[in-house]
């Protein structure tokens, strides 16, 4: 009788090993933290001597004035907060859709035009919001319209460089028969282009929301309205206690928003 074969394990294969480059590229990494901490004379115990002794801006976060989720003017600043992210978002929004389309191929059949397109969305996106306030505190003066125009070009920068790289993956397939068929530009953008990106587009346009709420309080620091303008009128005046009431109904507006913004994002995409 004869004996049963013994069958052998199957050998686990290798993991991938890791490259000299990324090895290298760590070490590169880790090297060049060190040297700028030692630059700009990085010390954590220069943090924890700051953090124990007095401060009035850790007294005032201990103690906040939760009065101020209640105060007219606070909400009245908050309400004006959120007017300005809603308007930037829905006028940027608009006009980042025809400006990413008119910086592909297929969307604009000129070169010259669509280069300068490409150079004018390459610039928006260079300037961060809170310089486009400056600008326009400087250009109009203080109030709601330097706001409302910095997060219009800010829209454009965020909605608009997103887009384009959902532009850059569409299929090519259904463009190819609208063009093959006869279509003009306008007519294949339409029905060939935008029903491919249109739930992308509208999710960025909801996460453009969450950007525009959260920088237009740091727009109102430099004069540009809203809630910062608030916070700024407080801070001038060392009044901490009001200025961490008004970060905490921030704080809550901004996390209920961001979680229904990040619910309709997963249903739409």
């Amino acid at each position: 009788m004869s004996s049963p074969a013994v069958v052998s394990a199957p050998s686990i294969p290798r993991g991938p090993r890791v490259g000299r480059f990324i090895v290298w590229g760590i070490v590169g990494v880790i090297g060049l933290t060190i040297v700028t901490a030692i630059t700009v004379e990085f010390s954590f115990l220069d943090i924890f001597r700051n953090l124990t002794r007095r401060n009035l801006v850790l007294d005032g976060l201990l103690s906040p004035d939760i009065g101020q989720l209640w105060s007219e003017r606070s909400l009245s600043a908050f309400v004006e907060t959120l007017q300005l992210a809603i308007l930037g978002t829905a006028t940027g929004g608009l006009v980042a859709l025809p400006l990413s389309i008119w910086a592909t191929d297929y969307g604009n059949p000129y070169v010259w035009l669509r280069n300068m397109v490409r150079i004018f969305n390459a610039v928006v996106r260079s300037i961060p919001d809170l310089l486009w306030a400056l600008i326009f505190v400087t250009a109009v003066g203080i109030g709601v319209l330097p706001g409302l125009l910095a997060l219009f070009f800010f829209s454009i920068a965020v909605v608009s460089k997103l887009t384009a790289d959902t532009l850059d993956s569409v299929d090519r397939q259904p463009i190819e028969a609208a063009l093959a068929a006869g279509a003009p530009t306008i007519s294949m953008v339409h029905t060939a282009v935008v029903p491919q990106i249109l739930p992308a587009y509208t999710s960025f346009l909801l996460y453009g929301f969450e950007l525009n709420l959260r920088a237009s309080a740091v727009l109102g620091l430099v004069g540009a309205g809203g809630i910062g303008a608030r916070i700024e009128f407080f801070r001038g005046r060392g009044e901490w206690s009001e200025v961490w009431g008004i970060v905490l109904m921030f704080f809550l507006v901004v996390f209920l928003v961001e979680r229904l913004s990040v619910s309709l994002r997963r249903r739409l995409v």
